[in-house]
């Protein structure tokens, strides 16, 4: 991706010409030139694109620190603007100019103090809210020191009757001694011959239709 017509849109004002000149050249893509220059942000730093050996069809993007000096101190001192961090992403076809970052601080600074002015309104203009009177505010002193000199069981505390809980029948625990029982009068019962189920007792009827039941053929 090469720069377009002015690349003096992406180059800080405040550059030396020297340096100016050197960026310009930089930016031309040449076929024998591995590394582009691609812009400044507005703290000084430079924006960088080469090729890459191993991808060919996208090139790597990085920043060189102002000055040029990578440590630890550049990495916690400069931070990255949010069009720039696009653009090194590849979230970003076109890299942002000077003008953009500009209009981006002015934005911003817009933005706080409108908030500021809102702030100032919404105090002139008060709380809508009801303040309690004095009979609501010892209400609630002699509310809060009720609560205080109890154990803590009259809060929350309704004066409602709360409904009677449901009876539940539980039925007897049968036993083993229960069971034993029932087997021996069922044992019993076999030894007499008589039923010992309900359903033994059961013996059909004999069927007879009656007259108006019978089809006629």
């Amino acid at each position: 991706m090469s720069l377009p017509a002015s690349p003096s849109r992406y180059i800080l004002p405040t550059t030396k010409p020297f340096k100016h000149l050197w960026l310009r050249w930089k930016a031309i893509r040449f076929p024998w030139r591995r590394r582009y220059f691609i812009g400044m942000d507005l703290e000084g730093n430079t924006f960088w694109e080469f090729r890459d050996r191993l991808v060919a069809y996208r090139p790597r993007r990085i920043m060189d620190f102002r000055g040029g000096v990578h440590s630890l101190a550049n990495y916690s001192e400069f931070k990255v603007d949010p069009q720039w961090h696009q653009w090194l992403r590849a979230t970003r076809v076109e890299p942002p100019s000077i003008q953009e970052l500009e209009d981006e601080v002015t934005r911003r600074a817009i933005m706080v103090e409108r908030a500021r002015l809102a702030d100032e309104r919404w105090a002139r203009a008060g709380t809508l809210l009801k303040k309690p009177g004095e009979k609501e505010i010892r209400k609630l002193e002699a509310s809060a020191k009720a609560t205080e000199a109890s154990d803590g069981s009259l809060i929350g505390k309704i004066e409602v009757k709360e409904k009677e809980p449901a009876v539940v029948k539980v039925k007897k625990e049968t036993t083993v001694q229960d069971m034993e029982e029932r087997l021996k009068v069922e044992r019993e019962k076999r030894e007499k011959g008589r039923p010992s189920g309900p359903g033994e007792e059961f013996q059909p009827a004999a069927w007879a239709p009656r007259a108006e039941d019978r089809v006629e053929r």
